[in-house]
């Protein structure tokens, strides 16, 4: 339609399907043809304006799925599911600070496991330099704030793995990992931001996480050196559901917002997109396997 841009028509499209029924017809024949499985959703800011929102949405995940950390993610892909509904993983991307002081109580409230995804030269920078690091990187602006600290610090992210939430590699600089980026930068953003977490952290970094969703943002040169560097888990964001016996690396994830209304969520979750995106997701996963 003219004048409509792609996410208005999405939304649109989202309200039909959740005033007709699609929406939930779809996310219940998910569940008969995949059962069991695991979805994967991405956040990224965490606005304490858009809260009673977002525990919305989290009250929905607890009435329709379990929560998944690290090791019933790995049960799951052994064949090991021994709940009555479907997982889901619950993620922040960037490193930001707002998810930890607004979003993590509410999941914990609900019994949930959350991921925090952090690009490791964001949380390094001072925070006098955060705003225009994640500017000149592409990393999701939170709202305006007196604070200049964005990121999570060292001793968040440390906390957060003692609460049993889990803590992954979203590179170095959040650099989406092209084709043509040089080898030696590839080596950077992959390997030594491993290097760098583990050192911080005191323990191994299992789990990566690519930046960004745009096709050419993912290449066989990038996902050699993610399996050669030691990561067992990594994610994608091509839409689809995690099965038993799928391939660890190439796991996808779906992306929403704190701010997004119920209908859209569900319209997010229930495989349409799925079926949209398929040929890319198997160009990406051919182009990466």
């Amino acid at each position: 339609m003219l004048g409509i841009n792609p996410s208005q028509m999405k939304r649109r499209l989202a309200h039909a399907q959740d005033a007709t029924g699609i929406n939930r017809a779809l996310l219940h024949l998910q569940r008969l043809a995949f059962f069991p499985f695991v979805r994967a959703v991405k956040y990224h800011a965490a606005s304490p304006s858009h809260m009673s929102n977002f525990e919305r949405q989290v009250a929905f995940y607890a009435e329709n799925f379990v929560s998944v950390d690290l090791p019933a993610l790995l049960d799951l892909h052994r064949g090991i599911w021994p709940h009555p509904k479907p997982g889901l993983i619950v993620a922040f991307d960037d490193g930001l600070r707002e998810p930890y002081d607004n979003a993590l109580p509410i999941l914990e409230k609900y019994g949930f496991a959350a991921w925090f995804f952090v690009p490791v030269a964001f949380i390094d920078a001072v925070p006098a330099e955060q705003r225009g690091f994640a500017a000149s990187h592409d990393i999701f602006m939170p709202d305006a704030s007196d604070d200049w600290r964005i990121a999570l610090s060292w001793d968040e992210i440390r906390d957060i793995e003692k609460r049993g939430h889990v803590v992954g590699c979203h590179t170095s600089s959040h650099h989406r990992l092209v084709a043509s980026s040089r080898p030696e930068l590839l080596r950077h953003e992959i390997v030594d931001a491993k290097a760098v977490m583990e050192e911080r952290l005191g323990h191994e970094v299992s789990v990566f996480c690519w930046v960004g969703g745009e096709e050419p943002t993912f290449s066989a040169e990038a996902a050699l050196l993610i399996r050669e560097a030691g990561y067992r888990v990594s994610f994608m964001n091509n839409n689809f559901v995690i099965r038993p016996g799928c391939n660890l690396l190439q796991l996808q994830s779906t992306n929403l917002e704190v701010d997004y209304p119920m209908d859209l969520v569900r319209f997010q979750l229930s495989g349409f997109l799925d079926a949209m995106t398929t040929p890319k997701r198997r160009r990406v996963v051919k182009l990466t396997g």
